[in-house]
């Protein structure tokens, strides 16, 4: 079984837009809904989801997106942890706090990264789909 983790925006996407999607994240996305792969969801993503929903112009709802994400038997939530935090010091390449985070936590696991974000995608710490 695949096994795909989700930055924030894919996220959104995958529930609010899907049509901003790129091919493989819609794919990517349908294989999880169909139960056939495993979506790992970092815990900064949904604090940022909560957060750009409650703060931004952005007309989604959380607690649909929250329901259908309980409701999935193959979406996890993975933490943030000590070691994970000493793995940012190796990212280096990649600017933005949050992205460090997930990218670690995608490597940890093992995991595809669905996203569209340019730094994680030229870093090449971490497979990536769009």
């Amino acid at each position: 079984m695949t096994v795909y983790m989700t930055d924030t925006h894919s996220l959104l996407w995958a529930f609010h837009k899907p049509r901003k999607l790129g091919e493989k994240a819609r794919q990517a996305f349908q294989e999880i809904a169909d139960g056939e792969s495993r979506l790992l969801i970092p815990v900064i993503v949904l604090a940022e989801l909560i957060f750009t929903i409650e703060n931004k112009p952005v007309q989604a709802d959380l607690d649909k997106i929250l329901s259908a994400i309980r409701n999935s038997p193959n979406i996890d939530f993975v933490d943030f942890d000590f070691k994970s935090a000493l793995r940012l010091r190796d990212l280096t390449a990649i600017p933005e706090m949050h992205d460090r985070i997930i990218t670690a936590a995608a490597i940890e696991y093992q995991a595809t990264l669905i996203t569209f974000d340019e730094s994680i995608t030229k870093s090449g710490m971490v497979k990536v789909i769009w």
